[in-house]
């Protein structure tokens, strides 16, 4: 709960605003209300009424995603309640909340959607910033990377780049610029191999991070990239890249030829495709095997069976490949629904859609179109499997459209991670074209 106080609070505050001061005072407080960050789409809302003339009924919450022009009834709660039900967000983006109340006769305050003010304006952010880092040739005895960082929300000032000899542990921090797209040289006094990181957060506070190597007496190494908590991926020839979109992973097994002293199971992992470590073993096997990995990233696995009076094969030595490589990525793509144009004139009959769609292991057809009449759908498709081309011309159905609907776009990763952006405001559609015809003319008498 104390991640949401700053939120809980002034969204409380909100509440007494809306019911203890005229409009116009709210009007002018609205404009004021600084934006709450929030990294997670579902929080709980509390109120707290003040003794009035009038005894109530029910206090109503309402929300905006169109800075106030237009607002939806979210939830209701008795007075007495304190708080409203959990609300969630159906999408990252920034949020307006404003109260109403309804007393024991019925009578609304503010009576018209006219009069709501935004008491609480909150920006939720669920998508880390899109980091890529790359290592540049070395100049003059200086090594350098360059970098492109990509979020709607970004914090410049948080961008930071550092170093560390590998094998190390104390990270050296690099001078650079705080911009999202830039580099920067320096010169590391040590002929060692480098490993390079850039972190950059968002103004909610979602942290990216991309790594990369600089190798042995400064000559640039982009051919061998670092990524987040993994070295290298697998080499030509090893077993293909297995990807879930969990930290908890459950490898599937058979055991063959098992003796009277039973078996052991033990489980080995790697990282950089060189080093092993032991996860853990279990005594009394039985598949599958469940653990959890603390990251994101690519593994490698292997499982090792001894008997019970320990014979059997030896743990994986330096440089083995694994059976088994796994990704994984839990990380949603990153969509933004740019616009939707209801064709006119020799376009009439087509509705143009264009998105973005962005993630390290974006599927080749990864797009699907929908469309619905309200928020909560259900949600029909206009196409499914469709490149990431970012525009589609749709020939709608000359009779089976709604006058008004949202537009949905997905796109899914290869690990099965779906991304969603959809319109905050319906698209309205109107096919027919009017026409008149003059059908008498007369003397409409004289004008007074």
């Amino acid at each position: 709960m104390s991640a949401y106080a700053p939120v809980l609070r002034r969204l409380l505050f909100a509440a007494l605003l809306c019911l203890a001061v005229p409009a116009s005072v709210l009007s002018q407080a609205a404009d004021d209300v600084r934006v709450s960050p929030s990294k997670e789409r579902t929080f709980r809302i509390p109120f707290q009424t003040q003794a009035g003339e009038r005894r109530l009924r029910e206090v109503q919450l309402y929300t905006s995603t169109d800075q106030g022009r237009t607002w939806r009834q979210a939830a209701t709660a008795a007075p007495e309640q304190g708080f409203f039900n959990q609300f969630t967000a159906p999408q990252d983006g920034t949020y307006w909340f404003a109260v109403r109340t309804v007393d024991l006769q019925n009578r609304l305050n503010p009576p018209t959607d006219d009069g709501l003010r935004a008491g609480l304006k909150v920006l939720v952010d669920t998508v880390r910033p899109t980091v890529q880092l790359r290592a540049l040739a070395p100049k003059d005895g200086h090594v350098g990377v360059e970098w492109d960082v990509r979020d709607d929300n970004l914090d410049v000032t948080s961008l930071r780049v550092e170093y560390v000899v590998q094998g190390g542990a104390q990270w050296t921090p690099v001078r650079a610029e705080a911009v999202a797209a830039g580099q920067t040289y320096w010169a590391p006094m040590t002929n060692a191999p480098l490993e390079v990181r850039l972190t950059a957060k968002d103004t909610v506070g979602n942290e990216g991070e991309a790594r990369v190597v600089v190798g042995p007496a400064g000559v640039a190494n982009p051919a061998n990239p670092v990524q987040p908590n993994v070295a290298v991926q697998p080499a030509p020839g090893n077993p293909p890249v297995r990807m879930v979109n969990s930290k908890r992973i459950s490898l599937n097994y058979r055991l063959d030829d098992v003796g009277p002293s039973g078996a052991v199971v033990e489980l080995w992992y790697t990282k950089d495709g060189r080093s092993w470590q032991k996860y853990g073993e279990d005594p009394n096997p039985r598949p599958p095997f469940v653990f959890d990995v603390h990251d994101e990233g690519v593994f490698g696995f292997t499982l090792v069976v001894r008997s019970g009076v320990g014979i059997g094969d030896k743990p994986p030595q330096v440089g083995d490949p694994p059976q088994l490589w796994v990704e994984v990525d839990t990380t949603k793509p990153v969509v933004k629904l740019q616009n939707v144009d209801v064709g006119r004139g020799i376009d009439a009959g087509n509705m143009t859609i264009t998105w973005t769609a962005s993630d390290k292991n974006l599927g080749t057809q990864p797009i699907t179109l929908s469309y619905a009449e309200q928020v909560d759908g259900p949600w029909t498709p206009i196409i499914q499997n469709l490149e990431n081309r970012g525009r589609y011309v749709w020939r709608m159905p000359p009779n089976g459209v709604p006058f008004k609907l949202l537009v949905r776009v997905e796109a899914a990763d290869k690990a099965g991670n779906i991304g969603v952006a959809q319109s905050a405001e319906h698209v309205k559609v109107d096919l027919a074209k009017p026409k008149v015809s003059i059908l008498d003319v007369g003397s409409a008498g004289k004008q007074n």
